[in-house]
């Protein structure tokens, strides 16, 4: 009873969680200079408190393009501000110690009427180019500190063209409060010791996805270890989770084939509820349960692919982000299922484990439902 009341409590954050927004960016270095085109979600630009504070209650796509255009010239003004500001405090790149000065440049004003783009979720961008240069005779690194006013990293896409001749693309997210080294400028202008994708921030992508990131893929794992907290119906259902995950991400990752995140997701949600409610009269590890695991793991996969799908890898570039943010699913997934050991442990063997079972069960199966129904509707 006790465990159901914990559940009521903590529901309304569980249900009402958001991805956390992401704030992307383009760079091109060159001989001294350098441009970014960053952009950033519209709405996270508006007054919280304005008059047209987009509702995410009514509608999916709650600050895209027909919400954008409602806005005034006043509203604009505003949100510039609170963007360029945001950009000075956040965006500090420097050279060999020394932080370089940018202007600054809205894309979206180019136009009378201004141009709107929007991501993959349908939300609005604005769109910014800084632009900035640096003394010929400067040398060093060229490093970039990301100072994000909530710790959230950076998607960063740095080209550049090193002394080979031969042009180069790193894909990276930039940790918040870490110098990241894009490059060695060298006295005579030239780019060396060019940065590429790192394995480890690809990790630590992974198993953000899952802790603290990924309630909806936590849910689903706590499902699998209710049915039977022991270790051989975990290792074989976790096994065919992890193969088929492992599939459609590359799959999706390297443009095979695309599934609409609308699709996706309340495809997801309802699959938390099968596993949440089918825990009720299952009492048991079933052969065809691993068969159904294994193709949810399909499912889920493409929901892994909508986090790597941001940053456009290029064909080339596919295999460390991929190695990486697997290991880290996995090292998620596995902390989520030790992390339920160790709280359940003492319990596993007394009755009372029988009805805390049913009971978590049937919150993660309402939870599922209430999601899907979100999902589709909102």
């Amino acid at each position: 009873m006790r465990f159901l009341l914990l559940w009521i409590v903590l529901f309304p954050a569980l249900v009402l969680a958001h991805e956390v927004d992401q704030v992307k960016a383009q760079m091109e270095i060159g001989k001294s200079e350098w441009s970014a085109i960053v952009e950033i979600e519209a709405f996270t630009l508006y007054p919280g408190l304005g008059p047209r504070a987009p509702d995410a209650s009514v509608d999916y796509n709650f600050a895209g393009i027909d919400w954008i255009q409602q806005l005034e010239h006043g509203d604009h003004q505003e949100m510039k501000e609170t963007a360029e500001g945001y950009l000075r405090d956040c965006f500090q790149l420097s050279l060999g110690g020394q932080q370089l000065p940018f202007t600054i440049e809205f894309l979206n004003f180019a136009t009378d009427p201004p141009q709107w783009t929007t991501n993959q979720k349908g939300t609005a961008l604005y769109r910014l180019k800084l632009h900035g240069t640096w003394p010929r005779d400067m040398a060093g690194p060229l490093e970039l500190l990301w100072l994000d006013y909530s710790d959230e990293h950076l998607l960063l896409q740095a080209h550049t063209t090193p002394e080979t001749g031969q042009a180069l693309l790193s894909v990276m997210r930039v940790e918040t409060k870490v110098p990241t080294r894009l490059a060695e400028i060298t006295a005579s202008g030239d780019i060396g010791g060019t940065v590429g994708t790192s394995l480890w921030a690809w990790i630590v992508a992974g198993f953000e996805h899952i802790i603290p990131k990924g309630l909806d893929h936590i849910l689903f794992i706590l499902g699998l270890f209710f049915l039977q907290p022991r270790i051989r119906p975990l290792l074989w259902q976790s096994t065919a989770f992890t193969i088929a995950h492992s599939i459609t991400l590359g799959l999706v990752v390297g443009g095979v084939f695309r599934i609409s995140p609308e699709i996706v997701e309340p495809a997801i949600a309802l699959s938390i509820a099968y596993v949440g409610f089918e825990n009720i009269w299952v009492k048991e590890l079933k052969p065809w349960r691993v068969g159904l695991v294994f193709g949810l793991g399909l499912l889920h996969g493409m929901g892994f692919a909508s986090v790597m799908q941001e940053l456009e890898l290029p064909a080339g570039g596919l295999l460390t982000p991929l190695l990486g943010f697997n290991v880290g699913v996995e090292c998620g997934q596995l902390a989520v299922l030790a992390i339920a050991f160790l709280l359940t442990f003492a319990l596993l063997r007394k009755p009372l484990f029988a009805r805390m079972r049913v009971i978590a069960s049937a919150c993660i199966g309402l939870t599922g439902l209430y999601w899907t129904v979100e999902r589709i509707f909102l």
